[in-house]
């Protein structure tokens, strides 16, 4: 897919960048954590950028929580490769703001590209609730890319197999003292019965996990996807995550 230039004006924030060696696997190809760390840096960048960066939500006691990711992949970038990281948000709805990244190589065209969904949170009581009218002006929105059709949820197949179960670490946690979302791809990843190169990955995050709680794996296949619940020790999911394989 050709990458479209975004219109004079539009508000995408843009970071070029090079595949780190931290970055790759044994092949020395970009890992599916890495790229959605290279989004994720992105938009935290975009928000300092504008005034609304980590330290001024967390006096707030505020911030993004992310609920939805949609990511299509069109080729894994290699080692010390030339790429441009880009993100911006299509719309502001109540508690709820869709934002789109991508990253393109050296030429221009389309690496990756990924919808994702986030809600707005009240830390302090533990609550939904819009973002103030001027955060919103501040990011500004311009047109989504166009992606793939897909259903509403992370589908779990009916026959899915139990996995070893995994205790939260430090070094997955994030500023808000939550599993990162990253890391539940991750996790994910780690559990496969093989080796995946994925064509596109979803993620519906669920509950937020935190230090040294215990999630039990279950893994499950059918239609050409892996589909990888993260539950609690009740049954419940913190997050779904599925890789599916190019047609």
């Amino acid at each position: 897919m050709a990458y479209q230039a975004p219109r004079d004006g539009a508000p995408v924030y843009e970071l070029n960048t090079r595949i780190r060696y931290s970055e790759v696997d044994h092949r020395g190809t970009l890992t599916i954590p890495a790229l959605i760390n290279c989004f994720q840096d992105c938009s935290t960048f975009q928000s300092a950028e504008i005034g609304m960066n980590i330290g001024k939500l967390h006096e707030e006691r505020q911030g993004w929580v992310l609920t939805h990711w949609q990511i299509v992949i069109d080729r894994y970038p290699g080692l010390c490769e030339h790429v441009v990281v880009g993100t911006f948000p299509s719309s502001f709805k109540g508690v709820a703001a869709t934002r789109f990244f991508y990253m393109r190589g050296a030429q221009g065209e389309l690496i990756a590209r990924a919808r994702s969904t986030w809600a707005f949170m009240d830390f302090r009581k533990g609550r939904l609730m819009r973002p103030d009218p001027e955060l919103v002006k501040a990011y500004g929105t311009a047109e989504p890319l166009e992606m793939p059709d897909e259903e509403r949820h992370v589908r779990v197949p009916a026959a899915s197999t139990p996995c070893e179960p995994l205790t939260v670490r430090l070094h997955q946690i994030d500023t808000n003292e939550h599993v990162n979302n990253g890391q539940y791809v991750q996790m994910a990843l780690e559990v496969l019965p093989r080796e995946l190169d994925p064509a596109s990955i979803r993620v519906d995050y669920r509950r937020a996990a935190v230090l040294d709680d215990t999630i039990y794996p279950v893994v499950g296949q059918e239609d050409g996807r892996f589909v990888v619940a993260l539950n609690g020790s009740d049954g419940e999911p913190y997050a779904v995550v599925e890789f599916t394989s190019a047609a």
